[in-house]
């Protein structure tokens, strides 16, 4: 029997790693796919040995049985006794107990005030753990709705224009030519990593409901993401070598040019004092040439909720629903001057004046650069075995780089 607890433990964890996979998002690498097909190798091969073993311990209790009966018995009846559950067996025996006077009635009394006690026996009655968990979710993560996400399997270097060349005077007969000579750089894409590890004890494999190890699993991978986004809100550089770069950086030294910026006018130090025109103003202070490219909004929570109550002239709300479904449906909460709406929570700030609370991104400003994909590994071995502990570990590497800010803007409080 014990064989057969262990198979069923094993074949849990095997579809755990099975469900894990199929949740990647995108393509899954060569090592995920050999993962994915030893898994789906296992699964199938415990699933026959469990049967195999469910079978002889079925035939080995019938043989077990006796097959033949004491002489003065054969007339008696035989009885089938229905398969009762751990709670309906101790309901049976209670009763049975309360009616031939084995035990005195006040203990099933959960109520009743009369024996000085209440609720007296409420521990007596077993629980049965429902195979289900009640997830708590995490922050709202929407830069990479935003902008572009690539994959890259090495660092890389991506040439960039410093500086548009222009043409200053006519040119007259017989005249040289004017030097017409544009500039250029390039940006780094380099890879930070992320490495994190839960060790779950052997008891918890195999005794847990709920699918727990799923959804550590899930909180994993959201945490990674969640942490990544955090950077990416909250560094003040571009191009740094050290971090991704800052969505509301400051220094901009390293580029070639910088977002365009509108800040309100003095005394709009709140989301609340934001109005109509500063939201136009924002979607316009890049040069017109941008205009007409594909751009998302990604607003603090506060100026989303701000931005609600705002309307235009005739009355009417400017942040418009999605034209179809529902919010549930889709990771934009409708659309703001003709931009979808995307709310982050890692765009916060404790005192908002004077900080950043929207941004327009144009969707090729920025990108989120990937080194292939999440990383999720399995260790059951050395010290872990050792302690009858397993080991799951996921790894992610990642950068986000400002390539074109120019072609973005930004709303600013006003600082007083």
């Amino acid at each position: 029997m014990s064989d057969l607890v262990s198979m069923r433990a094993e074949e849990v964890e095997a579809r755990s790693r099975v469900d894990v996979l199929l949740g990647v998002d995108g393509e899954l690498t060569a090592e995920q796919l050999t993962d994915l097909e030893a898994a789906d190798v296992q699964v199938r091969e415990l699933k026959t040995k469990i049967k195999a073993a469910e079978i002889r311990a079925s035939a080995k209790a019938a043989i077990e049985s006796p097959s033949f009966e004491f002489k003065g018995t054969s007339g008696q009846l035989s009885i089938t006794q229905p398969e009762l559950n751990s709670r309906q067996q101790f309901i049976r025996n209670l009763n049975h107990a309360v009616k031939n006077g084995g035990i005195q009635e006040r203990f099933i009394d959960f109520a009743s005030t009369a024996t000085g006690a209440t609720g007296n026996a409420a521990s007596l009655l077993p629980v049965d753990l429902q195979n289900e968990t009640i997830r708590m979710l995490g922050d709202l993560s929407s830069i990479r709705s935003a902008v572009d996400v690539r994959t890259y399997e090495t660092d890389v270097e991506i040439p960039l224009v410093s500086a548009r060349a222009t043409v200053t005077a006519y040119t007259g007969e017989g005249q040289p030519a004017e030097e017409f000579d544009p500039d250029f750089s390039k940006a780094r894409i380099r890879s930070y990593a992320s490495r994190i590890r839960t060790k779950i004890t052997n008891e918890v494999l195999q005794d847990s409901r709920g699918n727990a190890v799923g959804e550590i699993l899930k909180q994993q991978a959201e945490a990674t993401a969640n942490w990544f986004e955090s950077r990416m809100m909250s560094n003040t550089a571009a191009q740094s070598s050290t971090d991704v770069d800052g969505l509301l950086a400051t220094d901009f030294t390293a580029l070639p040019s910088s977002p365009a910026d509108y800040t309100c006018p003095t005394g709009s130090t709140t989301t609340d004092d934001v109005t109509y025109a500063d939201l136009v103003g924002t979607a316009y202070a890049m040069k017109a040439s941008y205009w007409g490219l594909p751009k998302n909004w990604i607003l603090s929570p506060a100026m989303f909720t701000s931005a609600m109550k705002l309307l235009d002239g005739n009355g009417r709300p400017i942040l418009q629903p999605a034209a179809m479904g529902t919010a549930q449906q889709s990771p934009a909460f409708g659309t703001l001057l003709g931009y979808p709406v995307l709310v982050s929570d890692a765009l916060t700030d404790a005192s908002p004046a004077g900080s950043f609370q929207a941004l327009l991104l144009e969707r090729s400003s920025y990108i989120v650069a990937d080194r292939v994909g999440m990383v999720s590994q399995v260790d059951p071995f050395g010290d872990n075995a050792l302690n009858g502990m397993v080991s799951y570990y996921l790894q992610f590497r990642s950068d986000a780089r400002w390539l074109r800010p120019e072609s973005s803007s930004r709303l600013k409080l006003a600082a007083t």
